[in-house]
């Protein structure tokens, strides 16, 4: 019973806060319907002429809001109808006295004050407690995919800049039991964890354990404190720096031994892979047309990168260097045998260059760090910190410091400084020493992207970005690939109204603004980069590659 009345005085609460202007204006309809309807049958009893419904509706309204003047047809002299007048005069200046003390002036104090509004009614939402630029990506994520969710936050500037952009926000603490109210946490799907102080985190994981069924996350910055935040209750615990640092090595592997690093299935069967060309590679200089390579391997290419530039659908005059990443689909034996064609060829005239140097060993450098050592591929760190293990104490900005990490031999460096500043540099000074080196960088904050770039970066990573795309796939698990900051590729399988026509008939570029980069036929063969002619079939899937709100333009659409 006490429960009970714990749970009524909470929703009275939150109705009191969130609807009560609905209610009242809902009450308002009501009464002037009823006293319309009581009105318009009175009429002809009592004052022995007929009204109209409209001119009920308008006499009850005048005499709802005391405006007193009523024209001839619609007077009145009996007892009963005089009786219903002052009654419904009354009912006004009651609603009156309700409307101003529970809605209007409370919402003329939240303009004047600028505190921000209440949300709505939610459930199977995420909660997020604490905003940063981590979030600030993973809410721009949800929001294109029309993902319900709640940012809850101290700050009154952050709330309300949100809640201008129409992102749902509460004004709370966020270590407040009334904040898991507020938020609705008992309806919720998922809560986030997401406060610096890792005290508060722990508050907010045992708040949320107690009063909610919802899966719960905890970001962090040292996952060596994991396993409080497990205790408290926490599902998973991330840290977005080792969030990044996986996404680096996954970007940046590729495997010396007989398998495939970083692939995605897209379909049963089918897999997609990146797969950077190194110096000596039989395909360095070649014309598409050239390599042959659905020839020679079975894949089809649906992308060539150069240097963070996504070349689509590639034609046979597509030139094929060193500086490129291939974007391939195939099966896992066909990609197999385009990975083996884009290694270095051990020939006089080349070197091998296999071996990677991080630059930065840090949360992400050791992210990156575990990740290859799994995979067996020789790395060099570089940091100008004193470190356990082997390692190369100095700047990695430093020319000679670069060379006693052997970057004129190296494949891969992997630029991973918490410092823009030094990321910048570093990659200037290793693409000058090493102009066929791949260099995938960190970048800190995303005004520092453009520049990374300009310095020779191949791929450039924003933190914030790449660890709240990571964060949003894992959320809603809806088989979207994320190909780059901004870029996503899934298979989705050809719908009923999509059957027996062409690509071309159905404007899905024009209508969405995605790409279809390949078809899939089950069992068949992959069509890459399909023209407007190709017909879909009742087995085809489609390879489509867009933004985030292109791709959930296309599911509604398709």
């Amino acid at each position: 019973m006490n429960a009970f009345w714990v749970g009524a005085r909470t929703w009275a609460r939150i109705i009191r806060r969130r609807y009560i202007v609905r209610i009242l204006m809902a009450v308002l309809v009501g009464l002037i319907a009823f006293y319309a309807t009581i009105f318009y049958f009175m009429m002809p009893v009592f004052e022995l002429r007929s009204v109209s419904a409209w001119d009920s509706v308008y006499w009850t309204v005048n005499r709802l809001s005391t405006t007193g003047e009523l024209p001839p047809e619609l007077m009145y002299t009996s007892t009963p109808v005089e009786a219903l007048s002052i009654i419904i005069q009354v009912s006004g200046l009651a609603f009156i006295f309700a409307v101003f003390p529970l809605a209007i002036i409370p919402a003329l104090e939240r303009r004047i004050s600028g505190a921000p509004t209440p949300v709505g009614s939610m459930r199977d939402h995420t909660i997020v407690f604490g905003f940063s630029p981590v979030v600030e990506s993973l809410v721009n994520e949800l929001a294109a995919a029309a993902y319900p969710f709640v940012v809850v936050d101290g700050s009154l500037d952050t709330v309300r800049r949100l809640q201008e952009r129409g992102l749902a926000a509460i004004h709370a603490e966020p270590t407040d039991d009334e904040a898991m109210t507020l938020a609705q946490a008992a309806q919720a799907k998922n809560i986030i964890a997401n406060r610096e102080d890792e005290e508060d985190n722990a508050k907010i994981v045992l708040s949320a354990a107690s009063q909610s069924p919802a899966a719960i996350y905890a970001l962090v910055d040292d996952l060596a404190h994991a396993h409080y935040f497990r205790y408290a209750g926490a599902e998973q615990v991330l840290s977005p720096k080792h969030l990044l640092g996986t996404y680096l090595a996954q970007k940046a592997a590729s495997s010396w031994q007989d398998e495939l690093y970083g692939a995605s299935e897209l379909l049963a069967g089918y897999y997609l892979v990146e797969l950077p060309v190194y110096p000596g590679s039989p395909f360095d200089g070649l014309r598409l047309k050239e390599a042959r390579i659905p020839e020679r391997t079975g894949t089809d290419l649906i992308g060539i990168w150069h240097r963070g530039k996504l070349e689509v659908e590639p034609g046979p005059q597509s030139r094929i260097s060193v500086e490129n990443v291939l974007v391939a689909v195939g099966t896992h034996e066909q990609l197999l045998s385009l990975q083996q064609l884009t290694f270095t060829v051990e020939v006089p005239e080349h070197t091998v260059k296999r071996h990677y140097v991080i630059a930065g060993f840090g949360d992400v450098g050791r992210a990156v760090k575990q990740v290859l050592d799994k995979r067996g591929i020789e790395s060099k760190i570089i940091d100008p910190r004193a470190k356990d293990g082997e390692y190369i104490q100095g700047d990695a900005t430093d020319e000679e410091v670069l060379k006693e990490a052997g970057i004129e031999e190296a494949s891969t460096l992997i630029v991973a400084s918490h410092l823009d500043r030094d990321n910048i540099f570093t990659t200037l000074v290793a693409r000058r020493l090493n102009p066929d080196l791949h260099i995938l960088a960190r970048a800190n904050s995303r005004a520092t992207t453009d520049h990374l770039y300009q310095a020779g970066a191949d791929f450039v990573f924003s933190l914030s970005t790449i660890a709240g795309q990571m964060l949003a796939e894992m959320l809603m698990g809806d088989g979207v690939i994320t190909l780059a900051e901004g870029l996503k590729i899934m298979t989705a399988e050809a719908g009923p109204n999509m059957v027996g026509r062409t690509i071309g008939s159905l404007h899905i570029r024009s209508r969405t603004g995605c790409t279809v980069v390949g078809c899939i036929e089950t069992g068949k063969h992959i069509c890459s980069n399909p023209g407007p002619e190709h017909e879909i079939r009742d087995d085809s899937h489609l390879i489509v590659m867009g933004s985030t709100a292109q791709i959930k333009d296309f599911k509604k659409r398709f």
